[in-house]
C-alpha cells in the first residue's frame, strides 16, 4: 500500500490571512481533506479565485454563512443564500461569480483517491460508502442549516487550538471531518434549494392561474426572496412583460375565454375580473384587442 497520496494540482496557493484561509489538513492525519477554506471579506479586496476551474480528484463543498452568493456551473447560475450548501463534483467546471462585501463562506475539498492509499482511517466499506454517497448526493444545492455551519466552525477550532503533533489533535481532527461530511450528507436529503428563476416561475404560474388576484411588487419580491428591481428584471426575462402588465394580459385571456363561452353578461364578467365597471373593462379590452367585448363575443 502506498504511504502517501501523490501531489494534488490546485488552482491557488495555500495561505492564511484574515480575508482568506486555505489550509492543508493532510499533515493532521486527514489526507482526504487537502483544502479547508474560509473566505471572509470585510472592507478588503476581492480574492482572485473567481475564474472557472475544475478539481480533478475532489468534491468541493461550500457553505454560505453570510452574504448572497452566485455560483455558475454548466452555464447555469446557482444563487446561494446564508445557510445554503453548494457542491461541485470532480472535473465539473464551476466558479463563484459574486464576492459581496461582508461575505463569509466556508469551503473544503474532499479528495477521491485514484489509488490504494486510504483517504481517512476508517474501515474500507465505510470509506467506499462515504465516497460514493458524496459523489451521488441527491441535490447539488441545498439548505445546510446551523448543523453544517457548526461543523465547519468546529473543524477550524480544532485546527487553530489543538496542540500540533499530538494524538488528541489527530483524533479530534478526524472526528470533526467525519462529523462535517455526515452533516452534509444528512442535509442534502432535505430537498434542493429553489433557484431564483424557479421561484419566479412559481409566481408566474400563480398569476396565470388567478389573474384576478391583486398583488404588489413588494409582496412578490418577498415570495421570491429578491429585491423588487431584480424580480422585475427576471420576470421580464421569462415572460417578456413586467408583473402587472403580465397580470393584465392574463386577465384579457380569461376575458376572451369567458366571452366565447357566453356564460356571463359583460357587466358581471367585468366585475368578476376585478374591473371597476363594464365601461372600464370595455375600454381596456378595446385597447388590447381593437374590438369591444360585445363585438368579440359576436365574432367568436
Amino acid at each position: 500500500m502506498k504511504s502517501a497520496l501523490p501531489p494534488l494540482k490546485l488552482p491557488f496557493d495555500y495561505c492564511d490571512t484574515p480575508e482568506l484561509r486555505v489550509l492543508d489538513l493532510s499533515a493532521d492525519g486527514v489526507p482526504c481533506i487537502p483544502v479547508l477554506g474560509l473566505t471572509h471579506l470585510g472592507k478588503g479586496g476581492r480574492p482572485t479565485t473567481g475564474e472557472e476551474h475544475v478539481h480533478d480528484e475532489c468534491i468541493e463543498i461550500s457553505y454560505c454563512k453570510r452574504g448572497e452568493l452566485v455560483f455558475e456551473s454548466g452555464g447555469r447560475d446557482y444563487p446561494l443564500r446564508p445557510g445554503g450548501v453548494f457542491v461541485s463534483r470532480p472535473n465539473e467546471p464551476h466558479r463563484l461569480k459574486t464576492y459581496p462585501k461582508g461575505l463569509l463562506m466556508y469551503w473544503m475539498f474532499f479528495r477521491v483517491s485514484k489509488d490504494s492509499c486510504p483517504l481517512i482511517p476508517l474501515p474500507k466499506n465505510e470509506v467506499r460508502w462515504l465516497t460514493a454517497t458524496l459523489r451521488d448526493l441527491p441535490h447539488r444545492m441545498f439548505v445546510g442549516g446551523d448543523r453544517v455551519g457548526r461543523a465547519f466552525q468546529r473543524l477550524f477550532a480544532v485546527y487553530d487550538h489543538e496542540p500540533r503533533r499530538t494524538p488528541q489533535r489527530t483524533l479530534r481532527m478526524r472526528s470533526a471531518v467525519v462529523d462535517l461530511l455526515l452533516s452534509v450528507i444528512d442535509a442534502s436529503s432535505g430537498g434542493e434549494v429553489q433557484t431564483c428563476d424557479k421561484r419566479v416561475e412559481r409566481v408566474i404560474a400563480d398569476i396565470r392561474a388567478d389573474p384576478v388576484k391583486v398583488f404588489s411588487i413588494d409582496e412578490l419580491a418577498a415570495q421570491t426572496a429578491l429585491s423588487p428591481s431584480n424580480l422585475i428584471l427576471r420576470f421580464k426575462r421569462l415572460t417578456g412583460l413586467p408583473p402587472q402588465a403580465f397580470r393584465n394580459a392574463c386577465r384579457m385571456e380569461r376575458a376572451k375565454e369567458e366571452l366565447r363561452s357566453g356564460r356571463r353578461t359583460i357587466t358581471s364578467l367585468a366585475l368578476a375580473l376585478g374591473y371597476s365597471s363594464a365601461q372600464n373593462f370595455a375600454t381596456q379590452f378595446r385597447l388590447a384587442t381593437g374590438m369591444t367585448p360585445r363585438a368579440w363575443r359576436n365574432d367568436s
